[in-house]
């Protein structure tokens, strides 16, 4: 079988090195000039690459290598009935378990209040919460965030779920669908957002929703830039609404220097750094589905195009 690497994250021999000792009976390709694209039945990428997929006649599997699929599901020449696969490791993302882990427990703690307060020289203690005290609220529980609600909630923290479907996580809440939104918003101290992109959720978090959140709560942001509506969320931080927010996502990248997020006292910026992926962790993922492709067998992390993830 030929394997086309036509595009990825960084330079391309930190990706065909793990990939091509993974699939050491497989052709593998990381240049689409160099290579016979009529043979090229399963390509990789990261990014899209314009134009691609006209030259590629035979092509029998999309493989995504990060977890959002956003951008390639708008490539116009997307053939319709190619499957595509994520290919995220299924025991979760340790990277963004530790992110997600930091900042919760960074505004859970206060932490970018006493930053303040040891900058401007003042000592003072505020009110000292347990976990059990504070309700956390994942927007999306897919792969990455599983993993990431479980620790919190054995951490002792109070944590629920909104997703478009019910979802079954012992010890976590679920709330799902339109119906759900706003009951789920409500009971929600510090939200952690990891929806996919799609034209039901962006610009999901804004002033509507925000208004639906307890006074005092914080947000952190690692799914896509356009989640956030940021001229809602600036508003929402100086009214005193939301306390904080943690982002790592931006509509545009890189921020613009002038952009208000920069200066914002109670705006933790992060450059889109909730986490690096690692060739080594998603080759197995990618062998196996090379191995059900060839097999006829149903092929794992399988993009719902109609769902948009």
């Amino acid at each position: 079988m030929t394997i086309l690497l036509a595009n990825c994250l960084g330079p391309v021999a930190r990706w065909a090195a793990p990939i091509r000792q993974a699939l050491p009976d497989e052709e593998f390709f990381t240049d689409p000039e160099n290579c016979n694209l009529d043979d090229v039945e399963v390509v990789l990428f990261s990014h899209g690459v314009p134009g691609i997929f006209p030259r590629l006649p035979n092509i029998k599997l999309i493989v995504a290598l990060q977890a959002g699929v956003d951008a390639l599901l708008k490539d116009p020449d997307l053939p319709a009935d190619v499957p595509i696969v994520r290919s995220s490791p299924p025991q979760g993302d340790q990277m963004i378990m530790e992110y997600v882990l930091l900042h919760v427990l960074r505004h859970h703690r206060e932490m970018p209040y006493f930053l303040e307060n040891q900058r401007r020289l003042v000592w003072k203690k505020p009110e000292i919460f347990q976990a059990s005290d504070r309700r956390i609220g994942f927007m999306g529980l897919g792969l990455m965030a599983f993993k990431c609600a479980a620790i919190l909630r054995d951490i002792g923290f109070h944590v629920a779920s909104w997703t478009r479907t019910k979802k079954d996580l012992e010890g976590v809440e679920s709330f799902y669908g339109d119906h759900g939104l706003e009951p789920f918003m409500a009971r929600t101290d510090i939200l952690i957002n990891v929806l996919p992109l799609t034209p039901d959720t962006e610009d999901i978090l804004c002033g509507r929703t925000f208004k639906m959140m307890p006074k005092g709560a914080c947000i952190i942001n690692i799914g896509r830039g356009p989640h956030v509506v940021d001229n809602d969320l600036i508003a929402a931080l100086d009214s005193g609404h939301l306390a904080g927010a943690t982002l790592d996502v931006f509509r545009q990248e890189p921020l613009s220097t002038d952009h208000p997020f920069w200066a914002h006292p109670n705006i933790t910026l992060m450059p889109h750094t909730a986490r690096k992926t690692q060739p080594i962790d998603i080759a197995p993922q990618i062998v196996e589905n090379v191995r059900r492709l060839r097999a006829g067998e149903p092929l794992l992390q399988l993009v719902n195009r109609e769902a948009g993830y």
